[in-house]
């Protein structure tokens, strides 16, 4: 069983349509685990709209569905939404419920963290 995490992404697997980064910072806590933070910002327009930020969500979770597909079976994903008090999505744990707002920009972490089962 692999206990490391070999692999990472680049930038690029993080970017979103109709969007830009206004950051991008990756932090690897120890050959277990892996974050990444985000920052998306609107591109051309003052802020997102509640719709926008409704499908930027549903992205976002998709993106973590397609990380974890291209991982090790043991390698988990999940993305905290840092602007809806760290509301935490699973890889694969289905549609996420929350409460669509206005942002000037949504933050969000990607972990991935090594699995142990027993």
């Amino acid at each position: 069983m692999k206990n490391v995490i070999s692999k990472s992404f680049e930038i690029k697997d993080y970017m979103l349509d109709n969007t830009v980064m206004n950051g991008f910072w990756m932090n690897l806590i120890d050959r277990e685990k892996l974050t990444t933070e985000v920052v998306y910002s609107p591109s051309g327009v003052e802020g997102f709209s509640s719709e926008d930020t409704e499908r930027l969500v549903t992205e976002i979770t998709k993106k973590c569905d397609d990380f974890k597909s291209k991982l090790a079976e043991n390698i988990n994903c999940e993305v905290v939404f840092k602007d809806f008090g760290d509301l935490k999505y699973k890889a694969n744990a289905g549609e996420l419920q929350f409460n669509s707002k206005e942002l000037d920009e949504i933050r969000v972490v990607y972990r991935f963290c090594v699995g142990y089962h027993i």
